[in-house]
């Protein structure tokens, strides 16, 4: 605002230089150039009439001084000095009646003010331009605030946000807690139950052994009964003690078996519980849909600070609205904001507890006798892998380790109730449209095919693929380890290790309970999808393609379910016919998408999410529990 006040006025003719005829000055210095030469020669005879009857009749006019009407010596300081020399020496006198050399200074004169004035008009448009300048930054500046007003905003808004989430969960936290609780009770009064039996047992085992001895004694008085006559009250009175214990031993059997019949309901009870429970668990997952789809935002980690964000907004728990910033304060037309909804959103701030925390009912359904399918989908280094298996350390665990975790948790709950589990593990990975089976690291492996399990062709495996029955999670997470040494893995622009291969983790559960003769075997799929991006070498072009194509034929697929076609193109990729039963057969299936917020990923994340939403959309049959009974086998 400074710089605008120090602008320089245009020059103004004041009232001391303007010529006038007040002032004593000649006004044909003013008035001769706007005449004709005849008028000019009128006006100089007008002039040049003497004047009889004055003194100064003869005197010639004074000259005035060229300073008069000069710009100040901050403007042309040149000009000045020479004016000023130039008073300092005595002008040429010009007769009076010379008015012709006269007319002509004044010309001149004239002439060297209007050069002056155009140094003057092109000083104010210097100056203007340099206002036109600051005008301009001062207008950014304010443009700037505005903008970040509208961050600051929106960062308001979002904290909002993160609190009334943290309220809830911090409600549901409080709710599980008087739940566990709930439970800790029962299960307290289960085992006080269970110590009474063990000590009615104990009273039993007791009298069983008295009533024995007093057997054994009763026998030998009546084989002594006729050579020891005399002692025959003796005997009436060990008759009546006799009678006593029988008596005793009636309430003893009476009150064993009622313990016993306690004990059968209580485990009719246990089972029926567990039974409706799991009835109820799957119907919520029944109307929730078969296909359930999840968006995880990757945070950026500290080597990726300085890269530039698209704005990212989580609308609530199922929603997010993506927009690209450069298009915040653009003119052009079309949507520039992105809407999606999902069955959840992890914000970067979820844990990968929290993510475990949804999927776990999925992996209870594999527990309950179904077919589950759980597959992370998203671009190169949006972090698919880190979902699925996580880094070192248990809180780092991925959804992996933590099922095969939350599998052995909950066997001991399953064989108190008479189950007996059997666990087996595979690894494999489809890499160039080729199956390898990662727990053989062999570089030559026999060739692995997918097929039919049965007729009706609802559940497919993979031939000469290596099973191993796992008896801990620690032998599973060494199985893991070995896998991923043998998975196919290259660096790309966007991770440092990327994985090129798709990779399948199967976990096959076959349980059988011989006290209710009933069986079933279920199978959970745990897949990594491999990422798109353009390699630089010949062999990452090839696998680029491949990637490319198996991503794009599963798209085809999910197309041709979402539109009810009569043919579904599950064989035209290793991956998609792998997954057949998981999209469109008897299982349960949930999806998470992967996206990061780096703005040079935007068209990326944009494809993922909205393929993410026609897996949403696409409606598959209600999946069967895969349950048979012991005696029709």
């Amino acid at each position: 605002m400074n710089k605008m006040s120090r602008i320089p006025k245009f020059p103004s003719a004041t009232k001391e230089n303007k010529p006038t005829f007040t002032n004593g000055r000649n006004t044909t210095r003013t008035l001769g150039i706007g005449l004709s030469d005849a008028d000019k020669k009128s006006l100089i005879l007008n002039h040049t009439k003497p004047m009889r009857n004055t003194a100064s009749a003869t005197v010639p006019a004074p000259r005035l001084k060229r300073s008069a009407t000069a710009p100040s010596s901050a403007t042309v300081p040149n000009k000045t000095a020479k004016v000023e020399k130039k008073t300092t020496t005595v002008a040429p006198r010009i007769a009076p009646y010379d008015y012709k050399a006269r007319f002509n200074d004044l010309v001149e004169k004239h002439k060297a003010m209007k050069s002056e004035l155009n140094d003057l008009r092109d000083k104010h448009l210097e100056v203007s331009d340099e206002y036109e300048k600051v005008k301009e930054t001062v207008e950014g500046s304010i443009t700037e605030r505005d903008t970040l007003k509208d961050k600051l905003l929106n960062t308001l808004k979002d904290l909002r946000q993160k609190s009334s989430e943290y309220e809830s969960l911090k409600l549901d936290y409080e709710i599980q807690k008087r739940e566990n609780e709930e439970l800790h009770n029962k299960s307290k009064l289960l085992d006080d139950v269970t110590k009474s039996l063990k000590l009615k047992i104990m009273e039993f085992d007791k009298l069983k052994t008295d009533f024995d001895d007093l057997t054994r004694r009763h026998k030998s008085l009546n084989e002594e009964t006729e050579a020891l006559r005399v002692l025959t009250d003796h005997l009436k009175k060990i008759s009546v003690e006799y009678d006593k214990l029988q008596l005793d031993y009636k309430d003893a059997v009476s009150t064993i078996t009622k313990n016993k019949t306690d004990s059968e309901a209580l485990q009719n009870i246990l089972a029926t519980m567990y039974r409706d429970q799991r009835v109820l668990r799957n119907t919520v997952q029944d109307l929730k849909g078969n296909i359930r789809v999840y968006c995880r935002v990757r945070p950026p980690l500290e080597s990726e600070a300085s890269k530039p964000l698209y704005n990212l907004n989580v609308l609530d728990a199922c929603s997010i609205e993506v927009e690209k910033i450069e298009l915040l304060n653009s003119a052009r037309k079309g949507k520039s904001q992105h809407s999606f909804t999902f069955d959840g959103i992890f914000t970067p701030h979820s844990s990968q507890e929290d993510v475990f925390a949804e999927v776990s009912p999925m992996v209870q359904s594999a527990l309950d006798g179904y077919n589950v399918c759980i597959f992370a989908y998203g671009q190169t280094g949006s972090g698919k892998t880190y979902t699925m298996e996580g880094g070192c350390g248990v809180e780092q665990y991925g959804i992996i380790p933590r099922a095969i975790n939350m599998i052995f948790t909950c066997m001991e709950d399953l064989k108190r109730m008479g189950w007996e589990l059997t666990i087996k593990a595979s690894f494999l990975e489809i890499y160039n449209e080729i199956i390898y089976d990662l727990l053989n690291s062999s570089k030559e492996q026999e060739s692995h095919d997918i097929k039919m399990v049965n007729s009706k062709g609802t559940d497919l495996y993979v031939s000469n693929l290596k099973e191993e029955e796992v008896k801990s999670s620690h032998d599973f997470i060494r199985l893991l380890i070995f896998a991923q040494r043998n998975r196919q893995t290259a660096a790309t622009l966007n991770n440092e290790r990327s994985s090129r291969s798709h990779s399948v983790a199967q976990i096959k559960i076959a349980a059988i309970n011989e006290k209710r003769k009933e069986k079933f075997t279920s199978n959970l799929n745990l897949v990594d999808l491999a990422g798109s991006e353009s390699g630089k070498t010949t062999q990452r072009m090839d696998e680029t393609k491949h990637i490319n194509r198996s991503l794009s034929e599963l798209s085809k697929v999910i197309l041709s379910l979402q539109t009810n076609q009569s043919h579904i193109p599950y064989r035209n990729s290793k991956l998609t016919h792998l997954l057949m039963p998981s999209l469109g057969g008897n299982s349960k299936t949930l999806m998470l998408v992967n996206v990061n917020q780096f703005d040079e990923s935007f068209n990326e994340t944009l494809n993922s999410l909205r393929f993410a939403t026609k897996v949403n959309s696409c409606r598959t049959v209600k999946a069967k529990k895969n349950l048979t009974m012991v005696d029709s086998l």
